[in-house]
């Protein structure tokens, strides 16, 4: 009986983990790049190392929780509750922090907005040599504000076309490549091709598995 049962569930499993792939593949070589393949081409890097990610991963639609395999207990530190804005770095650096004993290739896909607003935890990284994959989730906005004000305004009938006053990070937009380099840390230039995003990761690593942190700059779609 338990073995039908586990057959059902593992065959479930494959089923749904198919359908995430065809799904992930849909804008697979668009620009910006698509959260499936952003956490699609981290996977390729990590999915033989000792990894961790930890980082909330609802911003980017889950992807990591559809396409990558996790089975330790370290490999996902789950979310911040509340829709904690700035939760996610620090959390991120002292996780990393947690880990360096550990060896293992700590991690995150950060949301741009989330870390203005504790951008000095970089320097702290950096100044304590905390071994950090920081992958940008670079969409140029607060995309959850974003989507909160066209839907109130919608409500209320004023249209959505000021939505983005207040919301977005643009005019001019942030270069977290050399935010991270002022921070004394290994920071990328812009990955807008999602061909050069590979590239951009295998070199981070390198970084992070010297011992230091490093920070990869992806212009991306808003989820």
């Amino acid at each position: 009986m338990y073995q039908d049962r586990g057959a059902k569930l593992a065959a479930a499993h494959q089923r749904t983990l198919n359908e995430n792939r065809d799904l992930a593949a849909n804008g697979w070589g668009a620009s910006p790049i698509s959260t499936a393949r952003l956490s699609a081409e981290i996977w390729n890097q990590i999915r033989n190392e000792d990894w961790s990610l930890v980082s909330n991963c609802q911003f980017v639609n889950r992807w990591p929780l559809r396409l990558w395999s996790f089975d330790k207990y370290y490999q996902y530190i789950g979310g911040e509750g509340g829709y904690g804005v700035g939760y996610g770095a620090p959390a991120s650096v002292g996780a990393a922090l947690a880990n360096r004993k550990y060896g293992r290739l700590t991690v995150s896909i950060q949301n741009d907005g989330d870390l203005m607003f504790a951008p000095g935890v970089l320097w702290t990284a950096a100044h304590s040599k905390i071994p950090l994959l920081i992958v940008m989730h670079n969409n140029r906005a607060y995309h959850q504000e974003v989507m909160e004000v066209q839907r109130m305004a919608d409500v209320h009938e004023r249209g959505i076309t000021r939505a983005w006053i207040g919301t977005t990070l643009i005019d001019p937009p942030i270069d977290y490549g050399k935010l991270a380099q002022s921070m004394g840390m290994h920071g990328s230039a812009l990955i807008s091709d999602p061909n050069d995003l590979a590239p951009a990761l295998r070199e981070a690593i390198a970084v992070v598995k010297s011992g230091e942190p490093a920070l990869v700059n992806v212009l991306t779609q808003p989820r």
